[in-house]
């Protein structure tokens, strides 16, 4: 069992070895370097669930170390991973092979450690990568040094948390034994940021949109899709689970956050007519569900709330390789560009559209599996909580709902806009995408059916095992037969209107008189325009178009409104910087007399 443990230090060292030499090499040996590499990570963490608990270090120390719960993020991370390798078989690029398997590296490092030292260390090098892969595209350049600033945000709260709260080689989130004082709460708050940073929630989740549309679109799906949400919301459920008493208020400002964050984030996502920010702005909507679900603090909705960010990996990060292969398959992600896609690329139609059902929290899919634990779980809280929170509460699952009703209506403008109605000059002579892209957004396509249908035993489990909590004792929780009974419902309901209204004539579509042809053909976003110009809604669309709520765009007036005073006392006249010496010593000279 002493050597066996070990095996955790190499799920760090295996993949930097990996990034050693796939920098010495080029991407064709690079590349399937990589499968080898994730496929072992794979392996080992299936092998790990049967040694639980595990502690080791490099030399000694109590560096790395394994529990249910952290085993939970680390399996999937890496099933991901594989899937991620498989995507890459084709990209020609050297460094984002190497960038890839050292993200890995530093995901799985922050999984497997309770030290808050190399946490942070883990942190911040997976939040480097995202900016060295956004650095790579000229045309990401400016995202790029916005993702690094929010991310050095995100590492600095992070230090600032810890340093209030005395961690040094402490466990990451320490047991406070009972209710939080004031320092406390100003250190669980800035945790709460750093998750919201790094995850990409409200206000810190400016950087994402952009992010998805300018960047590479493998580092898209790789991290601010995926891994960097299951990090982001660990360590949200880390401090929600184990830190002593949070107070309810916090809580409720939490989920208030998540459920703005759907709201915000969807309404963005509607009026997009560009697939890579519109799916930018889906997976900053999807993360409010993840802290709705955690923040109402009781067991069904924190399993929901994890559930939902494993769900939500494996379905963005299929919407998001489904947009890059009709990029390479079209050459374009511009909505009015595409249609009529989906006879020519029939498997990535048929990814997309079960990644959309599941994203839109349609039955029989992982999406709804979470969704409705995470409803559950702030019906619970509601009834839980005095009159004032019940109808906080009540809302926040309004937003919800709503959030979803809007996230379909969105993902049937994607769909039709880029797969039905007429081929455009673009798409017209277009072909599938190679078979590694097709082979991992396949595999993300089964994964979201294979936990929707088979949740009971795979993965709750995992999640119940971790929390220690068994779903079906939980108050308010509905059994198998009971949701199965909703879902046949839904089903009968839908069959039925579509019995109703199946003999209809179908007929030539015709614009303006003109028959329905390329030139004249209807759009998937003209619906979207009128909403855009409403007269509620445009005042808020042109304020968030010009940025009045990016916190990184007032931080940055900000700091240019304090330091141009500065700048008009660098004069560069070595006698005014004397007088400056002066003034400084004499200050200091007279607190230490005072303090003598």
């Amino acid at each position: 069992m002493e050597a066996f443990v070990n095996v955790l230090s190499f799920m760090i060292i295996i993949p930097l070895i990996a990034a050693l030499m796939d920098s010495g090499t080029n991407w064709k040996v690079a590349r399937w370097l990589n499968v080898i590499t994730c496929s072992y990570l794979l392996v080992v963490s299936f092998i790990l669930w049967g040694y639980l608990p595990l502690a080791t270090g490099l030399s000694g120390e109590g560096i790395f170390s394994l529990d249910e719960f952290s085993y939970f993020a680390l399996l999937f991370a890496n099933i991901l991973g594989l899937a991620f390798s498989i995507y890459l078989l084709k990209s020609e690029k050297l460094k984002f092979h190497v960038y890839f398997i050292m993200t890995m590296a530093f995901v799985n490092g922050a999984l497997m450690t309770q030290n808050a030292v190399a946490f942070l260390v883990f942190w911040g090098l997976a939040g480097l990568m995202l900016y060295l892969f956004a650095i790579s595209s000229k045309l990401a350049s400016g995202v790029a040094k916005k993702t690094l600033i929010i991310s050095g945000i995100s590492d600095s709260l992070l230090i600032f948390a810890f340093f209030l709260l005395g961690y040094s080689n402490e466990a990451l989130i320490g047991f406070s034994g009972g209710s939080p004082n004031a320092w406390e709460i100003t250190a669980l708050s800035f945790i709460v940021l750093a998750s919201f940073a790094k995850a990409g929630a409200f206000p810190l989740h400016t950087w994402i949109p952009k992010y998805c549309e300018k960047a590479p679109i493998e580092s898209a799906f790789i991290l601010p899709a995926s891994l960097d949400k299951i990090l982001g919301i660990y360590l949200l459920a880390r401090l929600f689970l184990e830190y002593g008493i949070i107070p309810q208020w916090l809580r409720v400002i939490v989920a208030g956050i998540g459920a703005f964050t759907i709201i915000i984030a969807v309404m963005m996502a509607l009026i997009q007519h560009n697939a890579r920010k519109l799916l930018g702005y889906h997976a900053v909507s999807q993360v409010g569900y993840m802290v709705l679900g955690i923040a109402t603090g009781n067991p069904v909705g924190i399993i929901g709330g994890l559930l939902h960010t494993v769900n939500n990996s494996i379905y963005k990060s299929g919407l998001f390789m489904a947009a890059g292969n009709v990029e390479s398959s079209a050459g374009t992600v511009e909505l009015a560009e595409l249609g009529g896609l989906a006879r020519r690329t029939p498997l990535t139609f048929s990814g997309m559209l079960v990644c959309s059902l599941s994203i839109s929290g349609m039955p029989l899919t992982n999406g709804f599996v979470s969704k409705w634990l995470i409803y559950q779980g702030v019906l619970i809280a509601m009834a839980q909580s005095l009159y004032g929170y019940k109808i906080l509460y009540m809302f926040f699952l309004i937003m919800a709902l709503f959030g979803s009703a809007l996230t379909l209506a969105s993902f049937m403008k994607l769909n039709f806009s880029i797969f039905l109605g007429k081929a455009t000059e673009k798409t017209k002579d277009a072909r599938e995408a190679s078979l590694p892209k097709l082979i991992a957004l396949l595999i993300n396509a089964s994964l979201c059916l294979f936990i929707g249908i088979g949740w009971k035993f795979f993965p709750l489990p995992l999640i119940e095992n971790s929390l220690g909590k068994n779903l079906e004792n939980s108050v308010g929780f509905l059994s198998t037969t009971q949701l199965l009974g909703v879902v046949t419902l839904s089903l009968v309901f839908g069959a039925l209107i579509y019995l109703m209204f199946r003999k209809v004539r179908v007929d030539d579509a015709f614009v303006g008189g003109q028959k329905d042809t390329v030139k004249f053909r209807i759009s998937g976003t003209g619906f979207f325009n009128d909403i855009r110009n409403m007269k509620p809604l445009k005042v808020i669309y042109n304020g968030a178009e010009k940025g009045c709520f990016d916190i990184y765009t007032h931080l940055k007036t900000g700091l240019k409104a304090m330091v141009t005073p500065l700048k008009l006392l660098h004069t560069g006249e070595l006698s005014f910087y004397s007088v400056w010496v002066m003034l400084g010593f004499i200050v200091l000279l007279s607190i230490f007399l005072r303090g003598g």
